[in-house]
């Protein structure tokens, strides 16, 4: 397999092509952080008027992300969505498929009640659990803040699968926009962690490494793959340059989250920089993409999708035609855009259809294991 993925002499560009925003304080970028933080709580807050109306979590639990940071670790919450006959089915025994879901909002703003619409999708039409994630947000906490508490939250939820009434062969990544781009970084960080052997000195996954997370299908909302491609290439591979995002946001994003350039060269940052070797190991064989025609992520979101075809992942892509950047997020007080039940619809099938898949690989296994 070719251990360099395509591209590379793109970083250099970038690099020009992104830097004028980091020469500014972080104490700008953190007002200006605040400010889009409070515009963001008054779109959500209109986005909970059109019917059926965003359900509240069905309970929320915490985290630590001691695996990483140790003695300066923060606790953060997660909040679970569950299907109705949740709490009863659990104590018969029963076993749910799980979605953890990573919310977007260029790393700077957002919560995982963003997409409780979302959640309760899945809940209803895929019979599965779903477990929003909250991680600290840039430039508070730049990268690669958001990728480990990521990672912190979802050894915790494979640790605690059983008592959570948790499938950990079923469990599944979803995330919007930077939500995306964490639900591919993640298992490259996790790869990595794993093999470093750090996961061996956790008290949580010492004595039981069939803990670890087995990560069984990604689905990923418009993610943003390749920060070597500068914003205004972004924006000029979009077939409708004006429908995409304000320079004024992607600025403070780029600027909040990489206060170095030189990390959007990392994996964990670009998971289109990540060899073949490491997308053929780390990433689940299953992965759907839903990409919007509008968007300026359309272009690299192909591409890779293109990679992982090649390389042997079954890949299921949609293209969201005449729509731009986060279509499912417009805080329209009024109606739905008709599209956002369509696709999340769409979404939960194949969700539905790889656990069937993934159910029936592991009859197969236990089946070649007793003869």
């Amino acid at each position: 397999m070719s251990s360099s993925p395509p591209n590379s002499s793109l970083s250099s560009r970038a690099a020009l092509g992104n830097s004028s925003p980091r020469s500014r304080s972080r104490w700008f970028l953190t007002f200006q952080a605040y400010m889009w933080r409070l515009l963001a709580r008054i779109g959500f807050y209109l986005h909970t008027f059109p019917k059926p109306s965003p359900p509240e979590p069905s309970f929320l639990s915490s985290y630590s992300t001691a695996p990483i940071h140790g003695p300066d670790a923060a606790i953060l919450q997660l909040a679970f969505y569950v299907p109705a006959e949740y709490h009863r089915e659990i104590e018969r025994g029963r076993k749910y498929p799980a979605v953890v879901n990573f919310h977007g909002g260029g790393f700077t703003l957002g919560r995982p009640s963003d997409d409780a619409r979302w959640a309760a999708a899945v809940n209803c039409q895929a019979a599965a659990i779903v477990v929003g994630v909250t991680y600290r947000l840039a430039p508070e906490h730049p990268f690669p803040t958001a990728v480990e508490d990521g990672m912190c939250a979802l050894l915790h939820i494979a640790a605690h699968a059983e008592r959570l009434g948790i499938d950990p062969s079923q469990l599944s990544l979803s995330g919007f926009s930077a939500g995306a781009n964490l639900a591919f970084a993640i298992p490259l960080r996790l790869q990595s962690y794993i093999r470093s052997g750090m996961h061996q000195h956790q008290h949580e996954n010492e004595s039981a490494p069939e803990d670890l997370p087995r990560v069984a299908s990604i689905i990923a909302w418009y993610p943003g793959l390749d920060y070597r491609l500068s914003r205004d290439q972004r924006r000029a591979a979009s077939v409708k340059p004006s429908k995409t995002l304000s320079p004024l946001l992607t600025n403070l994003i780029d600027a909040a989250y990489f206060p170095d350039a030189a990390d959007m060269q990392s994996p964990y940052a670009s998971p289109a920089v990540a060899t073949d070797e490491q997308l053929v190991t780390a990433l689940p064989d299953d992965i759907a993409l839903f990409l919007c025609e509008w968007d300026m992520l359309l272009q690299e979101g192909t591409d890779f999708s293109e990679r992982l075809e090649g390389l042997g992942k079954r890949v299921r892509c949609e293209i969201i035609k005449e729509r731009e950047h986060a279509f499912d997020k417009k805080p329209s007080p009024f109606q739905l855009d008709w599209k956002v039940g369509l696709y999340y619809q769409l979404a939960c099938e194949w969700i539905c259809e790889v656990h069937r898949g993934s159910a029936h690989r592991a009859r197969s296994r236990q089946t070649e294991q007793l003869e």
